[in-house]
């Protein structure tokens, strides 16, 4: 018999445990940011599992920048739909600080 490769989501459960001595010691915020960086990672489950990579870092961490990204795009569109000045200065400042 072949050995059983883990699925992703056992992955992320995993990383998860691993760092719970690092979460512990966060205050309430933070460890409800963390619970939140997992969340993304879990949502995408699917496309983990179809990327080959012994170390399962890797694909948590771009799934939670897929989902920042998301973020980021849909704040752009409320500030764009915006007719607030402040907002427009926001976003030109925002701009400006990802593109270096």
């Amino acid at each position: 018999m072949g050995r059983t490769i883990p699925t992703f989501r056992y992955l992320i459960e995993s990383f998860g445990i691993e760092w719970n001595d690092f979460k512990r010691v966060l205050k309430k915020i933070d460890k409800e940011a963390f619970e939140e960086l997992l969340n993304h990672a879990r949502k995408h489950g699917a496309a983990g599992s179809n990327i080959a990579i012994p170390n399962p870092f890797e694909p948590i961490v771009m799934s939670i920048l897929i989902e920042h990204e998301k973020t980021i795009r849909s704040l752009m569109e409320k500030i764009d739909k915006s007719n607030d000045l402040e907002f427009k200065v926001a976003k030109d400042l925002l701009c400006m600080f990802l593109k270096f």
